[in-house]
């Protein structure tokens, strides 16, 4: 990534992260940016069932050196992970993770604020996030490729910018 882009990126992030917050109107804790380390911020809070819930923001593809065309796509991935994170032991005060929530979100950024309130109704929903009962975006989804066990998401926007990505890739300079 360009050092343009990365601080773009940051600035998307902290306004998602702080929108989301906003809306959710619950204590959601914010992880600051560190340039040295190699984990993103995350956001992070508590939901009524008293589940750990988090969720991570960084660019998918991006402008760089080789491929300065390259268009910027987001990821938003919504408690991956947590199956690793949660403790076997269950002690005192020890809160359990959301694992029944979790799935990839790949979009524009331009589509990142006005997915914000859809994303928190699929928050609060008790089961596996399925585009066939999912709230209804307000922007075209598609069910992605993924590798791993949780579902992935495109809108068609990023979905399209992400074709334009591998013909950039092809193009001679």
């Amino acid at each position: 990534m360009t050092p343009e882009v990365t601080q773009q990126v940051s600035r998307l992030r902290r306004e998602f992260y702080t929108h989301f917050a906003n809306i959710l109107g619950t204590e959601v804790t914010i992880g600051k940016e560190k340039s040295y380390a190699s984990t993103l911020p995350k956001a992070s809070w508590t939901d009524s069932q008293q589940r750990l819930n988090y969720l991570c923001m960084y660019a998918y593809s991006a402008p760089d050196s080789l491929i300065p065309d390259r268009p910027l796509v987001l990821r938003i991935g919504v408690n991956l992970g947590a199956q690793l994170l949660a403790s076997p032991r269950r002690g005192k005060g020890i809160r359990r993770y959301n694992q029944t929530c979790q799935f990839y979100l790949t979009l524009s950024p331009d589509e990142v604020q006005g997915l914000t309130p859809w994303l928190l109704a699929v928050l609060d929903s008790e089961t596996q996030p399925r585009l066939t009962t999912m709230a209804k975006s307000p922007y075209q989804l598609v069910k992605g490729m993924s590798t791993s066990a949780a579902p992935s998401f495109w809108t068609y926007s990023a979905q399209q910018c992400a074709g334009m990505d591998l013909d950039a890739a092809f193009k001679p300079h």
